[in-house]
């Protein structure tokens, strides 16, 4: 097993995937639990920190979690429903995201009440990786949470990972998200994000023009699907083309991604190395 752990913490849900027929099938969801599943499949030691559900989805999503091998350690069971998002898929596999099955008012779910002050301390302080996103930056309650545990972990030397989910649905205001997000972005010391996103949120798709707005990350990762990955780390960048493959469904694609990245950022030692600096 790789050393140390990654603690992943954000939203866990369910996808509601519709196909070009109509057909819709569930599967369990959300950007940090897809990596930390992921993770654990390379024998990395992995925490899943998030609010989920009492209802039958949460159980579901709890086992589902427990069968992948990902710890339990930051599940918070909460009595809000679980989040169900509609994610359409066209002929070629290509997806958009739709509204929330149920209630369309986006703090109503179990992710976005995640409690700051029962968070697992001593969990935080060990941990070698924090990874997160941005859609429960939305949330007051989870917003705070996600705040102490970068707190807690960089304090202690340990690295954050940010991957950019831009899901305007997510948000009460769209149009002042940026206003939360970018503090959040420049605390990164790995950022990944879509090609889409940083248009639709940064307003550039220029690595460069990145690496001027984010001088802190040690590393930036710009996918762009089937054109491969932009990336500039260590002061150095370059492409990455993509593998062809016959694409059915790119639903947490770039999740398997980075979690690929993170492995490979273990395999390299990069985390044991940065933090023996740090400490």
């Amino acid at each position: 097993m790789a050393k140390g752990i990654v603690v992943c913490l954000g939203e866990i849900l369910i996808d509601q995937v519709v196909d070009v027929n109509g057909n819709r099938q569930n599967f369990p969801g959300g950007a940090p639990a897809n990596v930390a599943t992921a993770l654990a499949r390379f024998n990395i030691a992995t925490e899943f920190i998030g609010g989920v559900s009492h209802d039958t989805h949460g159980q579901n999503l709890i086992a589902f979690l427990s069968k992948a091998g990902v710890g339990s350690r930051g599940i918070q069971q909460l009595q809000q429903p679980t989040r169900i998002v509609e994610v359409f898929c066209d002929s070629s596999g290509e997806r958009t995201f739709g509204g929330f099955l149920g209630d369309n008012n986006h703090t109503s779910f179990a992710d976005a009440h995640l409690a700051a002050d029962i968070l697992p301390i001593s969990l935080l302080k060990e941990a070698t990786a924090l990874v997160v996103g941005t859609l429960g930056l939305a949330s007051p309650e989870t917003r705070l949470a996600m705040i102490q545990s970068a707190d807690l972990i960089q304090a202690e030397g340990g690295q954050m990972i940010v991957d950019v989910n831009w899901r305007p649905t997510f948000w009460q205001e769209p149009n002042t998200a940026i206003t939360v997000i970018e503090p959040w972005l420049k605390r990164a010391d790995w950022l990944k994000l879509s090609i889409e996103d940083a248009n639709d949120l940064l307003g550039t798709t220029e690595l460069t023009d990145l690496t001027q707005r984010f001088p802190h990350a040690q590393g930036i990762l710009l996918t762009d699907g089937e054109r491969g990955c932009e990336y500039y780390i260590a002061g150095k960048g370059g492409r990455v083309p993509a593998f062809p493959v016959a694409s059915i469904d790119t639903t947490g694609a770039g999740d398997a991604f980075l979690a690929g990245f993170i492995y490979q950022l273990f395999r390299r030692c990069v985390f044991s190395s940065l933090r023996h600096r740090v400490a």
